[in-house]
């Protein structure tokens, strides 16, 4: 067993306790509907964000990462950044404002705004399905959003 410092300790054990609840996200896989406490294992973190770890699939062999299927899937930004950026676009600083709060540079804020938008418009697409309302309100950040989206 790897001996580390115990905050990698500590970590490993988090991990592991959390492999037990995860699935194999690849559809072809047995494992892909079944949680089993030994079908899934922790191999490694990977980058700086809580968030970046890396597990594998016992059955299939394939390795995965935990923001596999999210919209932070091979984003480098922190998730304290990432939390920044979206809170400030949703108070309705524009862009450029964001960028300058943030520290970050302008095209990130727009390549963050089309990560998030896009994965919302699948979750959207296959949660959103077959309702049956008779009346909806939608408040205005989403007209504001809508005209963010054509610069």
């Amino acid at each position: 067993m790897r001996k580390g410092n115990p905050a990698q300790e500590e970590h490993r054990k988090q991990m592991k306790t959390k492999a037990s609840t995860l699935l194999c996200p690849y559809g072809d896989c047995e494992n892909h509907t079944q949680s089993d406490a030994n079908n899934i294992i922790f191999i490694r973190k990977y980058g700086k964000g809580a968030t970046q770890n890396l597990f594998k699939c016992m059955k299939c062999k394939r390795t995965f990462s935990e923001r596999k299927g999210t919209a932070l899937f091979g984003c480098c930004l922190p998730e304290d950044k990432i939390s920044e950026i979206t809170k400030c676009l949703s108070e309705g600083n524009s862009i450029r404002g964001t960028a300058r709060i943030v520290h970050v540079s302008k095209s990130t804020v727009c390549s963050l705004v089309k990560r998030l938008g896009s994965h919302m418009e699948k979750v959207t697409e296959s949660q959103m399905q077959n309702y049956h309302i008779d009346e909806c309100q939608l408040d205005e950040l989403w007209g504001f959003v809508f005209k963010k989206r054509k610069i």
